[in-house]
């Protein structure tokens, strides 16, 4: 007798969904040059004539290695005697064994590169670039200070660019990841290969999110950038 394999569940739309629904809106106008209708509000001013389009939280990782390869080596031992102590110092031993070895896997771990969270905070998307804010304070980014971004997965992206310390490499996760790469692509990078693919948005998401009675503002995810 076959059976016949149960259906997945149904995916529901989510704030995120709403979230990329809104970033076809902001850059369905951007291409139109019209003012964005989409507005956000925010707590710190803006320069003259910049808009804030959306605001969202935010978690940036960088590529980096937690430790050297180093650890503490713990060297507890008891000194016993008698049937009782000879067992206690066994114990102990076998625990600062245990121990150690813990602390060598994890200092071995923390010694290989690999994307660790740098910081958490909010992000607010402009006309002009983003304003990262976090508890040591805000961050201000143009579109001039990146130098490139690559969409690699739902809401998440990898960033190249000039921050106030220096070069950095970021991995960003927020649900305005879309909206950062296409504003920034239209204006600095029209013959991105993931804006003139379509890539920057997840694949099929158009469609579905007109079955869902939602739909976009974009026929289509290719772009080009208005003349």
């Amino acid at each position: 007798m076959t059976t016949t394999p149960p259906t997945p569940p149904a995916r529901v739309w989510l704030p995120a969904d709403t979230a990329l629904w809104t970033t076809c809106r902001i850059v369905a106008d951007t291409l139109q040059n019209r003012p964005a209708e989409h507005r956000a509000l925010t707590l710190f001013p803006l320069s003259a004539g910049e808009i804030a389009l959306a605001a969202g939280e935010l978690v940036a990782d960088s590529f980096h290695a937690a430790g050297d390869g180093t650890y503490q080596r713990s060297s507890t031992f008891v000194v016993g005697t008698g049937l009782f102590g000879l067992a206690l110092a066994a114990g102990t031993l076998a625990a600062s064994a245990a121990e150690n070895a813990a602390r060598r896997s994890q200092a071995a771990a923390d010694a290989q590169p690999a994307w660790r969270r740098d910081f958490e905070g909010t992000i607010t998307v402009t006309t002009d670039g983003f304003v990262i804010q976090t508890l040591q304070g805000l961050h201000r980014w143009g579109w001039d200070s990146i130098d490139l971004m690559q969409v690699v997965g739902f809401n998440c992206a990898i960033l190249q660019g000039r921050a106030e310390g220096g070069p950095v490499t970021w991995r960003l996760i927020s649900e305005w990841t879309e909206l950062v790469f296409a504003l920034w692509a239209l204006r600095r990078h029209p013959s991105h290969p993931q804006l003139l693919d379509g890539s920057w948005l997840p694949a099929n998401w158009l469609p579905w999110a007109t079955a869902q009675g939602h739909r976009p503002h974009l026929d289509r995810p290719e772009l080009t950038a208005p003349k």
